[in-house]
């Protein structure tokens, strides 16, 4: 065979290798492309899709009650508010105790309604073959919403106990002041004695109030809610306590001369006094802003929570988007009502 001849042959040769190489390549392409769980392979998943279809309803069913019943504790929450804003402590303790343990159940319930989305048949490793894209969507969507409840109860428990701890703030904090006035007018008029056991029962009030206040700050410690203020009113007050002890114990011990400690202490007093509020009208916003605050908190992230919640819901009680276009199924998959 000449040369010429055997480049020709060599030629065909390589020629037909290459169409062969790549005509097995196109049909690779178009046997991956065909996959379960592939639009262009929605009946392998049929049985997957429908096995999981019912737990899917159920969970749309289940989320469309429990939306209902954040709606009903975002109510409670303003009206928490209103009450704390008309000083109706009465229906402020009434909604928050209601609303704790609608958000209690509202946790316990979606706890259960996650655990049923985990065990959907055909979940797993293999949920790209057993389910289509659309059944997976659906139920991540329910997912997402049911998370949007975690941490619901402990929310409401920390911001809305925040309104009530104020409350009792404000009345520890004006009794004091009570015991505290009963205690000078003692002092004034000459019953030292007497005076100092009833400023110890105010300072008790102060201490119980700082108690509360080191609770009321961490409760409302990833909040825009802030106690400085509150904390430079009880310091002034616990500061003017302690020097009118000191005040009354130097007198009784200097046993009517002037010592260096009396005067010291009469001096203290004063000093300390002249920083105290003139009154406690400033106190009474203080709290109010506080309670509010913990509260306007707390009704924020329900309403977040209710409208996830609403979306997911409105997505997943709508007709399922089609997986596969109808021209695009196979004659020998397509229903009756496809065919031509």
């Amino acid at each position: 065979m000449s040369r010429f001849l055997r480049r020709i042959v060599l030629t065909i040769v390589w020629l037909a290798l290459v169409a062969v190489i790549a005509i097995g390549g196109a049909g690779l392409v178009t046997t991956m492309s065909n996959q379960p769980g592939t639009p262009a392979r929605a009946e392998l998943t049929a049985d997957g899709d429908k096995a999981a279809q019912a737990g899917l309803e159920a969970a749309a069913v289940d989320l469309v009650d429990l939306t209902a019943d954040v709606d009903r504790l975002g109510e409670l929450g303003r009206g928490a508010l209103t009450a704390l804003v008309d000083s109706d402590f009465a229906t402020l303790s009434t909604s928050i105790a209601d609303g704790q343990s609608l958000a209690r159940s509202i946790e316990d319930r979606s706890a259960v309604i996650r655990q049923g989305l985990m065990e959907l048949p055909g979940t797993g490793l293999y949920e790209p073959i057993n389910w289509s894209p659309e059944t997976r969507r659906r139920r991540d969507l329910a997912l997402v919403a049911i998370n949007a409840t975690s941490g619901l109860e402990g929310a409401w428990v920390r911001l809305a106990a925040g309104s009530t701890t104020a409350n009792t703030l404000g009345v520890l904090l004006t009794d004091h002041d009570k015991i505290a006035g009963q205690a000078a007018a003692q002092g004034r008029s000459a019953k030292y004695a007497a005076a100092l056991k009833t400023l110890a029962q105010a300072q008790a009030k102060l201490a119980q109030a700082k108690t509360l206040r080191d609770a009321l700050r961490d409760a409302l410690a990833n909040t825009i809610v802030d106690v400085t203020t509150l904390t430079q009113w009880i310091d002034r007050n616990d500061e003017y306590d302690k020097a009118l002890a000191h005040l009354y114990k130097a007198t009784i011990a200097a046993k009517g001369r002037i010592t260096s400690d009396l005067k010291q202490a009469a001096i203290e007093e004063r000093q300390a006094h002249d920083l105290l509020p003139s009154n406690t009208s400033g106190l009474v916003i203080i709290l109010a802003e506080i309670g509010r605050g913990g509260l306007n908190q707390a009704v924020i992230g329900i309403e977040q929570t209710r409208a996830k919640l609403q979306a997911a819901v409105d997505e997943l009680t709508a007709a399922p988007a089609a997986s596969v276009p109808a021209a695009s199924v196979p004659a020998a998959f397509a229903s009756p009502s496809a065919a031509p």
